[in-house]
């Protein structure tokens, strides 16, 4: 180590340079500079400048030329030491750069990017020899400056080579700056009287005298109405720009700008509700939680009331001036769950996810850091915005695999990261589900976090009380004994009588499978041809949103082509969908239910915004009788008049290559069949299956979780499975499968090489293999997998190219 000379204080920053580093650059403060932990700065990088945030105040660099902060870019810090702490983790846990870690944690489009900037030089141009460079100068187009990437665009593939030929010869100037940040706060000019409204009024009616004066009289009458006017408004009146002057030198108004709060406000309910009062069970479960911080599973039935005890905590948490974090895993489980939480707490309700617009988040971020706002609702990145004095963070539906990120990095899971969040806050961290990851149980089970079990269904009895319920009736259906009987549609026989006196009742059904389209493939019946991607080498699903025109489609690329009528191979006409979607189930829904208000809830339909919050009012309000979906529908919601579920597909996914499949049946199966009968009604579920002796299966038809848990953790016990090891799975993408082969098996050789020299047995090393899903959009795809206690550590030992993923604890082997 050198030590560097006091003439200023060393600090480390994190800098935006888009390289995976994995550890902050040293610099030091300028003359009279003083910054603090957290602040943005720009730095210089090579011959770049770049944003930076202050990460800490080292002793000593490991070099002795130490360049100087350039500049701060932001007077106050946009982080604290938790969050730093937090993003330092992040980075070493799941070997992910430093600053990519710390911009989960940043207002959104706050990171400023570096960019090549290009510009024609004011001087007669010589001739250039090469024709690109003729189209270079022309789509600068004088002086007009582009960045490299627009630059490109119009003038298709040009290297910073050709560029710094062109520049020296003093035709262009090449220069780096930084990008401006997506995300800003908004402002407004507004007018505001500055004189009592009787004053306004009479000085209208003076000015109203004079034809020239009425524009400045219909003025002060407005603001003497609203209390004050937008310029919009004003100009809508036919005020001008001399008529705003005149007023304010009379010292009748001023112009003032206000910054906009884009929080979405019309989300929330207008109006509040009081608590219900808990069950002798919820209490005491509330009770303990908050006089024990630390790690607490909740493992409650469908219908529990588990919401209601968050409730309780977030009041006390907020009473005592607290900040606390609600996670849901979904993004179709936000409306309801902004609902509960806004009735109770709608003035300290900030929400974070990604149907809200940039200006949304960046506002409430805002709200949140300064204190305005303590609550904290969000999907799993709402994890990372820096609320203070946080005394309470809840997953709900915590075994949902979709509070693990995957792409981009940090590749962190919601659940662990929450953990350790909690660790640095001395916060209560409260996981609760149905259906408990089988390693969060194992958790609770060996004393590393309480657990809690409401095993009781309650239901509002109308006078702000809670009183039992009863449980749905859950019947397997065996489709191999429905085809013995001559039914041959994808609803059986007791599937249909159910919906139907649903119906006739005015309740509501859900048909549940967990695929999207009309159909898994099409398959000749003749030759068997099935229909490939052919960038992703898999299957192409049937697509039957517009009716007349059908077509093949690509769940993993996006790529469609025309549905043939006949098999494009053979020429023969036996060319069918095999399997079913939800647009299938949607379609025979209508033929079997008719006259039913039927509605499919999936990806696909739910792209734009509001989309979710629209479908679950229509359901709210009892406008859709049927709904078909795929596992959004699995996901924590509570409808009334919901009295029949169908799991039309329960065997999709049964036997994918990977050991977690039997958890995700059963908890899926579980789930869907807990959105029936939570009130009155009773509820009914049926599940569907060609296996109905599979554990899986009877453990979701019995409610037997702990046996169910005892056969996984039995299975994982021997295959050396979480919770028994950790996984990593590495990933190699290439066009030329000879290509990927070759580099997957040089890591994999590695690996094995380091683990034996330093003497160890620990991890296992498997593989390469080909990804179950081998090709997508055009890349094969190897995977080396690392199994044993910390697979990590080995990882930093070997040299991982672009093209390599580097996923620790997935949840997703395919």
């Amino acid at each position: 180590m050198v030590v560097v000379s006091s003439d200023g204080r060393l600090v480390d920053v994190a800098v935006n340079s888009g390289q995976p580093a994995r550890r902050p650059f040293t610099y030091r403060e300028r003359p009279k500079m003083r910054v603090t932990t957290g602040q943005a700065v720009f730095v210089p990088y090579g011959p770049r400048l770049l944003q930076g945030i202050v990460v800490g105040f080292p002793d000593q660099s490991e070099v002795s030329e130490v360049r100087e902060i350039d500049a701060i870019a932001d007077p106050h810090p946009v982080l604290d030491s938790v969050h730093i702490d937090l993003a330092y983790w992040l980075s070493n846990e799941y070997l992910a750069p430093l600053w990519d870690c710390l911009s989960v944690c940043l207002p959104h489009g706050y990171g400023q990017k570096s960019v090549t900037m290009v510009s024609a030089v004011d001087v007669p141009p010589l001739l250039p020899v090469n024709p690109g460079d003729h189209k270079v100068l022309a789509a600068l187009g004088g002086r007009e400056q582009l960045t490299l990437e627009a630059l490109r665009e119009k003038v298709g593939s040009v290297t910073l080579e050709r560029l710094r030929k062109l520049q020296a010869a003093g035709q262009i100037t090449v220069t780096q700056g930084l990008a401006r940040p997506a995300g800003n706060p908004r402002f407004e000019r507004r007018l505001r009287p500055l004189r009592p409204s009787a004053e306004l009024r009479t000085e209208g009616r003076r000015l109203a005298t004079a034809q020239a004066r009425s524009v400045a009289a219909r003025l002060l009458v407005g603001l003497a109405d609203s209390g004050e006017l937008t310029l919009g408004e004003a100009r809508e009146m036919g005020v001008q720009r001399k008529h705003v002057e005149h007023l304010i030198e009379q010292g009748w108004l001023e112009e003032v700008e206000i910054r906009l709060d884009r929080a979405p406000y019309e989300l929330l309910p207008a109006t509040s509700t009081q608590p219900l009062r808990l069950s002798d069970a919820q209490q005491a479960v509330a009770d303990a939680i908050w006089d024990t911080p630390g790690e607490h599973l909740l493992h409650g039935v469908t219908g529990a009331g588990k919401t209601e005890v968050y409730l309780d905590l977030i009041r006390r948490v907020l009473d005592d001036g607290g900040s606390a974090i609600v996670l849901v895993p979904e993004i179709s489980l936000t409306p309801q769950a902004m609902r509960r939480l806004g009735e109770r707490f709608g003035d300290q309700l900030a929400i974070f996810h990604s149907g809200l617009s940039g200006g949304e988040l960046y506002d409430q971020w805002y709200q949140v850091q300064s204190g305005e706002k303590r609550l904290v609702l969000g999907s799993r990145s709402a994890l990372f915005v820096p609320a203070p004095r946080v005394q309470l963070i809840v997953l709900d539906e915590e075994h949902e695999p979709s509070y693990k990120q995957s792409d981009p990095q940090p590749r962190y899971h919601a659940r662990s990261a929450a953990r350790f969040l909690a660790g640095l806050t001395g916060a209560r961290l409260v996981l609760g589900s149905a259906t408990p990851d089988v390693t969060s149980y194992a958790r609770a089970k060996g004393g590393q976090a309480s657990l809690h079990v409401l095993d009781e269904r309650l239901i509002p009895d109308g006078n702000g009380r809670v009183r039992p319920g009863k449980p749905p009736t859950i019947e397997v259906v065996d489709m191999r004994e429905e085809l013995k009987a001559g039914n041959r549609g994808i609803f059986s026989i007791p599937l249909v009588r159910a919906v139907r006196q649903a119906l006739t009742e005015g309740n509501q059904s859900i048909l549940f499978v967990n695929r999207r389209g009309a159909a898994r493939f099409m398959l000749c019946r003749d030759c068997g041809y099935v229909p490939e991607c052919p960038t992703c080498r898999v299957a192409m699903g049937l697509d039957t949103t517009d009716a007349i025109a059908p077509r093949l489609i690509c769940h993993h690329c996006g790529r469609s082509r025309k549905l043939d009528e006949e098999c494009p191979r053979c020429r023969k006409k036996r060319y069918r969908p095999f399997g079913v979607g939800t647009q299938r189930i949607e379609y025979e829904a209508h033929r079997a239910f008719p006259g039913a208000r039927i509605a499919r809830w999936d990806s696909d339909t739910s792209r734009r915004k509001g989309a979710h919050e629209s479908l679950v009012a229509r359901l709210e309000a009892g406008e859709i009788d049927v709904v078909v979906g795929t596992q959004l529908l699995a996901k924590g919601l509570d409808l009334p008049r919901m009295t029949v579920a169908g799991a039309v597909d329960a065997d999709v996914g049964l036997h994918l290559p990977t050991y977690l499949a039997p958890e995700r049946t059963y908890q899926l199966l579980a789930q869907v069949s807990g959105r029936v009968g939570r009130r009155d009604q009773p509820g009914r579920a049926f599940i569907q299956t060609y296996e109905p002796g599979h554990a899986a299966i009877v453990a979701a038809a019995t409610g037997g979780y702990e046996q169910f848990y005892e056969l996984e953790m039995e299975h994982r016990r021997r295959a050396a499975y979480p919770p028994f090891g950790r996984l990593a799975r590495l990933t190699f993408r290439h066009p030329k499968q000879e290509h990927g082969l070759e580099e997957a098996s040089r890591v994999a050789t590695e690996l094995r090489a380091h683990r034996d020299a330093a003497g160890r047995t620990d991890p296992d090393v498997l593989g390469p293999s080909p990804a179950y899903i081998r090709r997508i959009r055009g890349d094969y795809r190897w995977n080396v997998l690392l199994r044993g206690r910390n697979p990590g550590q080995l990882l930093d030992k070997v040299r991982f190219g672009p093209r390599w993923t580097v996923d620790i604890d997935p949840v997703n082997l395919l």
